[in-house]
């Protein structure tokens, strides 16, 4: 695929109106094969979790957006207990290919930061080689790891 002639990324927070985007991305086979819990959802379940997710005040979820495009979203479940946040990540299927990952991660991470101190964790796929890659850049160590997941974590602000 060709890479997307792009200055800026520019990321917001997730609304009402990304429900159907989010959910389309959600079920995408490969972004399915990559998830821990990587089942069809419902439409049903999906606008439940959604609408919980957005009122949640551990969780933050970001879009992406670039040249009016949305590129995909990124979400901080906060842990209070153990004192992270998990972050996660999935693009819209048609946006893969294009290096548009690291950006929108480094955004929303920058922005996410702006606001806690909170360590972030990253829990992905073993054969899920793109994430991988881009964590790893991003300054994330791993920190343990088992048959199918390897655990990241990033102690530091990006910028």
């Amino acid at each position: 695929m060709r890479k997307l002639n792009c200055t800026e990324v520019i990321v917001r927070n997730a609304n009402i109106n990304d429900i159907i985007d989010i959910y389309k991305w959600r079920n995408d086979p490969l972004s399915r094969s990559m998830f821990i819990n990587n089942k069809l959802l419902s439409i049903d379940k999906h606008k439940n979790w959604f609408k919980d997710t957005l009122e949640d005040p551990n969780k933050k979820m970001y879009v992406g957006i670039i040249n009016g495009k949305k590129i995909g979203i990124t979400r901080f479940d906060f842990n209070k207990r153990k004192m992270f946040a998990e972050i996660s990540i999935n693009l819209n299927p048609i946006m893969r290919g294009k290096n548009l990952s690291l950006k929108l991660l480094l955004k929303s991470i920058s922005l996410f930061q702006k606001n806690t101190k909170t360590k972030l964790k990253a829990t992905i796929k073993n054969e899920n080689l793109s994430s991988l890659k881009i964590f790893k850049k991003l300054g994330f160590k791993q920190i343990n790891g088992d048959k199918k997941y390897l655990y990241f974590i990033l102690t530091k602000k990006i910028f």
